[in-house]
């Protein structure tokens, strides 16, 4: 290869090489704040959504590189979303870790929307009347059992 070769090859690409940390900086997602899992017993049904769907949508705003606001939590299956096996499997052990529930993998991958998974978590966190709540049955996205008291 000669010189000419060389730098008509090279000279272009290393120039994007200079700052390999480019593309994450850029698309750097703040870490979620997880809910104050007292406050999500005490509050209402209305604002324990409120605040899971921040919650829910920061999480999958931080996995899927997006800003939380653009992220349809009706119209579209998670699967749609882009959220996959492996992505997958790093929301349900974060919920699981912040959340103190165990979230059903299977479910939460064909779950209909990030909607559905809003409103189990919702019903799980609340009082002990929750209709979500389901005596261990698993055929459920979000199991009522504390994680660690099984």
């Amino acid at each position: 290869m000669d010189l000419t070769t060389r730098n008509w090859v090279f000279d272009d690409d290393l120039d994007d090489l200079e700052d390999l940390d480019y593309e994450f900086e850029r698309d750097h997602v703040a870490e979620p704040e997880p809910p104050d899992l007292a406050h999500l017993a005490a509050c209402g049904p209305a604002e324990r959504t409120r605040l899971i769907d921040v919650y829910v949508r920061d999480e999958l705003a931080r996995v899927l590189r997006v800003p939380p606001d653009t992220i349809d939590t009706v119209g579209r299956p998670m699967n749609s979303l882009g959220i996959g096996s492996i992505n997958g499997l790093e929301l349900q052990r974060r919920m699981e870790a912040v959340l103190r529930v165990d979230v059903n993998l299977n479910r939460l991958l064909r779950a209909h929307s990030a909607a559905e998974l809003i409103d189990c978590l919702a019903g799980q966190l609340g009082p002990g009347d929750s209709l979500h709540k389901h005596n261990g049955r698993d055929d459920h996205l979000v199991s009522h059992d504390v994680l660690g008291t099984t």
